[in-house]
Order: C-alpha cells, then sequence, then structure tokens
C-alpha cells in the first residue's frame, strides 16, 4: 500500500474543510479524487504531500508520515504558483536539488514537445502553458507519488486528451488525481473515492463499484437490494448481488452518490 488515509480531519480559522476523509491506495493505482468544488479535494491532497498536517486522523504514505517522505513525492497544485522571474531552465537545476531521481531527459523532451520557451519566466506563461510546463516538471521529478489537482484545467479539448492518454500510460507509477470533472474518472480511474461537504461518501475500484451496482426501474429491484438513490428518469440505482437491470456508468453511480450525501434526509423506498 502506497498512501493510507484514515478519517482525517483539517479546519482552518475554526471552519472545518474536511470532517472525515479515508481511503487506500495501492502501488501502480491511478486513484482519482472525485467531487464538486468545495468538496475538501484540494485540503486532502495538501495532506497526503505533507503541505499541511490534519487536526486529527492518521495519514502514512510509503508507510511513513508524509514529512519523512517528500522526496518520493511530487505535486501538481492547481494554484500553479510560480517562482518570480525563474525560466525552465532555473526550475531544472532547482528540481535536480529537489529530487534524488530528476530525469533531466525526460522533462527536456517534454518541453520540446509541448513547445514551451526555455528561457522566458514562466510566470509570462498563458494558463495552458503553465499547465504543459509543470506537467513536464512532474513527470520528470523520477518521483514515485504523483498528486495532480485538476490537471488539465486551462487545457483545450486536444491537449487534454493528450495528457490524459499520457498518464494512462504511466504503469510505474502510482498517482492520485483531484478533479470535478467525471468523464475524466471512466477514462483514467483503476479506484477512486467520492468525497461531499469533506467526507468520503464511497470509495472503490471502478470495476467492482460497476459490478455492485445496477440500473434499474422500481419494478426490477429485488428484496435484498439496496436502493442507492432514484435517477432523474425515475430508475433506481441499487446496489446488489443479483443480475438485474443494466450496468451503470462511473457517472451515474458518482452522481447517484452525491446526491445522497447531499439530501440524507430523503428515503428511498
Amino acid at each position: 500500500m502506497v498512501v493510507k488515509v484514515e478519517n482525517i480531519e483539517k479546519r482552518f480559522n475554526g471552519k472545518t474543510a474536511i470532517t472525515s476523509v479515508s481511503f487506500e491506495v495501492n502501488e501502480g493505482e491511478i486513484f482519482v479524487l472525485v467531487g464538486p468544488n468545495g468538496a475538501g479535494k484540494t485540503t486532502t491532497l495538501r495532506c497526503i504531500a505533507g503541505e499541511i498536517t490534519p487536526d486529527s486522523g492518521h495519514i502514512l504514505v510509503f508507510g511513513k508520515r508524509p514529512s519523512k517522505t517528500k522526496e518520493r513525492i511530487g505535486v501538481l497544485t492547481e494554484a500553479r504558483l510560480t517562482f518570480s522571474k525563474l525560466t525552465p531552465i532555473d526550475y531544472e537545476d532547482l528540481a535536480d536539488l529537489l529530487y534524488p531521481h530528476w530525469n533531466r531527459r525526460i522533462y527536456r523532451e517534454l518541453i520540446l514537445h509541448f513547445g514551451i520557451p526555455e528561457d522566458r519566466a514562466v510566470e509570462k506563461f498563458s494558463a495552458g502553458m503553465k499547465t504543459s510546463f509543470y506537467i513536464a516538471l512532474l513527470l520528470g521529478s523520477g518521483a514515485d507519488l504523483l498528486i495532480l489537482d485538476e490537471p488539465t484545467q486551462n487545457l483545450d479539448p486536444s491537449k487534454k486528451d493528450e495528457l490524459l492518454t499520457m498518464l494512462r500510460q504511466m504503469g510505474n507509477k502510482t498517482l492520485i488525481i483531484a478533479t470535478h470533472q467525471l468523464d475524466e474518472v471512466e477514462w483514467l480511474a483503476t479506484s477512486f473515492a467520492i468525497i461531499n461537504e469533506g467526507r468520503t461518501v464511497y470509495a472503490d475500484t471502478l470495476e467492482a463499484a460497476k459490478e455492485k451496482h445496477r440500473i434499474v426501474t422500481p419494478a426490477e429491484a429485488k428484496e435484498g437490494d439496496e436502493a442507492i438513490y432514484i435517477m432523474s428518469d425515475g430508475s433506481l440505482l441499487v446496489k446488489t448481488e443479483n443480475d438485474i437491470g443494466r450496468y451503470p456508468s462511473f457517472y451515474e453511480i458518482a452522481v447517484a452518490y452525491l446526491n445522497r450525501s447531499l439530501h440524507p434526509w430523503e428515503k428511498v423506498k
């Protein structure tokens, strides 16, 4: 196991950002943390990366506290913050000091592939080019665990598809990706956690989640099935061991669990 997150809670200035987040990430997985904006995804990633410490609960990364394994973690932050006036060449020298397995060749190949000017200050880049630059920096880090917060933001559709394909092909790395784009989960994830209002509402592998659930009409539901939510067309998402209805998409699973978490007082008969 690469990452174990157990009931973490974090407050800022008396306001709770996350209250009960738990999941596990195994070696080589592409784990996607999904939820709406403000759900607590970024706070959770910052805790895993060792940038901040949870107020309660536990996190282990490679069996240790995150602060003890930072050299094995590469991070793409949602903010895309840059150092004033530093160029890609300057960042290359900085990364060489930070990462023991820094791969200069991969970094330079990606800089060339993305058409990034090496002698121009990164803070002057467009939003999309900043994302491409930080992807090059991250993939060149040689880190064993890559954490990406909204990696496709500000990318045009062709660049987005290229990045998602690139991430899928990184079989020797463990990835944790936070996104609110549900279509990206279907394309990327081997496992996932859905979080909302600071807590985990469902976590599983993508394959197991689809196997356990079905979309059925109310008449098709069997005794013992667990009704999760009434979909907009009147069908039900149920957790069942019966071969009924049809298999759901991840989008349908996520929408059902998110809506259920938002309206827990609504009982599904």
